[in-house]
């Protein structure tokens, strides 16, 4: 079994959070998820590495304060454990655009589109982790004073 390490940035603005929609190009299946990936060896540390992810995916320069959100979850196909890492942006500045994907990445090939999307539209998606339609808007109105665990996943 592989290990990989995802770090990702919880950005919102106002009642809406930025999310990177992914499709599967066999089954045509979409999910929406925070802009994040893998730690690499140029990375300095998980902040640096989500920051990067955040302007790959979506073109946006984030200021990231602290770690919201720990969750494990098993890639079967892929035989790989994901331990990710969510990470809470204070701030948020540019122009979203997908212009700065790296060409010949897995993912740039399956990211189509980057918004920020309403709290209101979120529980007619496909979103992970599932608790960014609900208790993540409690644990932003108190300002994640801690960090929560959310479990493994398969």
């Amino acid at each position: 079994m592989k290990h990989r390490i995802r770090a990702a940035a919880l950005v919102v603005h106002e009642d809406s959070i930025l999310l990177v929609k992914h499709v599967y190009p066999d089954t045509g299946e979409s999910f929406w998820v925070p802009p994040g990936g893998g730690l690499e060896d140029v990375d300095d540390s998980i902040f640096a590495c989500a920051a990067r992810e955040v302007f790959e995916e979506t073109g946006l320069t984030v200021t990231l304060s602290r770690i919201a959100y720990i969750r494990e979850f098993m890639e079967t196909a892929m035989d790989t454990m994901h331990i990710e890492i969510f990470l809470f942006a204070e701030s948020a500045t540019g122009t979203i655009t997908l212009e700065h994907l790296p060409p010949g990445q897995p993912d740039s090939d399956m990211i189509k589109e980057s918004r920020f999307i309403s709290r209101e539209e979120l529980p007619t998606l496909t979103v992970y982790p599932a608790e960014l339609r609900d208790v993540f808007w409690e644990h932003h109105a108190k300002g994640f004073p801690e960090t929560h665990y959310l479990g493994r996943t398969y």
